[in-house]
Parts: C-alpha cells; structure tokens; sequence
C-alpha cells in the first residue's frame, strides 16, 4: 500500500487543476506515480515538463533509450517502471524477446553492439554510479556528444524516479496492461 494517498484532481488547488486536465488529454488517465507526486504541484508540473523532453525533444534512438530505462527498472528491482516501459518499448521497436532476455544482454544475440553499450552504461551508472572509461568510450563509437549527453540525463532521470516509486511504496494501477515479466535475480555491487 502506498505511503501517501494518491490525490484526484478535486485534490488538487483550484489553480493546479490543469495539470491533471493536461495529463488526462495528453496520456488518457493520471497514473498513481502522478497522482502521489500531485502532494507538491509545483514539483508534479517541473517533472511532467522534464518527462516530455526526455520523450519528445532528444535524438537519442527511442529504442535505446527504453532499453537504458528498462534495465534502470530491472535491476532496481522497480516493478513499477519496468512494466509501464513495457508497452512503451515494444512500440518503439525493441523487440519481445529482447524484453524477455535483457537480464542476458552480456551475451545473448538479440542485442546489437550498440544495445549492450547502452545496456553497459545503463548498468554501471545505475549500480556503480560512476562509469568506467572504457564503458564510456564504447557509447563514443555510436552515439555523439548530444546523444550522450541525452542518455546520462535519461538513466539519471529514471533512477531519481524510481528513487520516488520505491519509497513512496506507489503501486502498479490495477490494469496495468503489460505482463509482469521477472526482474530477475540481480545481484548488486558495491562501489
């Protein structure tokens, strides 16, 4: 259960209602992430403001940056996160059974070269927080400047959030449409 309730939009101050008329228009429902979020409006309109660039406004490859979030999710052990990325993933391009073997991204041929650099720093920025030179070099043989620079924010963007979604205890909404894949056992390093 939740440590806070979720707010609906009568919660909300009169001149904070448009955030959940905006979100409704934009994505058709305010998901409990939001609605938790919505305790500080201010905060809920910067993040939603954030979020949309992250979606909208990078040229990082869609693909590439839903395999970084999912393996934030994955090894977070974020139930939360990794299924809403499900659906968004698949309909981006990554593929199912790269969902269904991203624990063996090391190895598995699902994934391309580039992927697994991707994946690589996904993994150490999340687990290690600083990144090897070598983890880094290998994202210089694909990606540019900018790219790089809009995948850094992206890891880093999903692991505050699931630094929100864990403590705050917000479920996974009831009809939630994505399967609950298994995180798979991760096993965490120390740094």
């Amino acid at each position: 259960m939740a440590r806070l309730p979720y707010l609906d939009r009568e919660d909300l101050p009169e001149s904070d209602r448009d955030i959940f008329d905006d979100m409704l228009e934009r994505f058709g429902r305010i998901h409990n992430l939001h609605r938790a979020i919505a305790h500080s409006p201010v905060l809920l309109r910067a993040l939603l403001h954030w979020g949309e660039a992250i979606r909208r406004s990078t040229r990082l490859e869609p693909i590439l940056r839903e395999l970084a979030i999912m393996t934030v999710g994955r090894l977070t052990q974020c139930e939360y996160e990794y299924v809403h990325h499900q659906g968004i993933a698949k309909r981006v391009g990554v593929r199912p059974e790269q969902l269904d073997c991203l624990e063996a991204w090391e190895s598995d041929p699902a994934f391309t070269e580039q992927e697994r650099a991707v994946i690589h720093y996904a993994t150490e920025a999340t687990q290690q927080v600083r990144v090897s030179a070598a983890t880094f070099d290998a994202l210089r043989r694909f990606l540019d400047a900018e790219q790089i620079v809009q995948l850094v924010l992206i890891v880093g963007h999903f692991n505050m959030v699931v630094r929100i979604l864990m403590p705050l205890e917000i479920e996974l909404e009831s009809d939630a449409h994505e399967s609950r894949y298994n995180l798979g056992h991760v096993e965490q390093k120390s740094s």
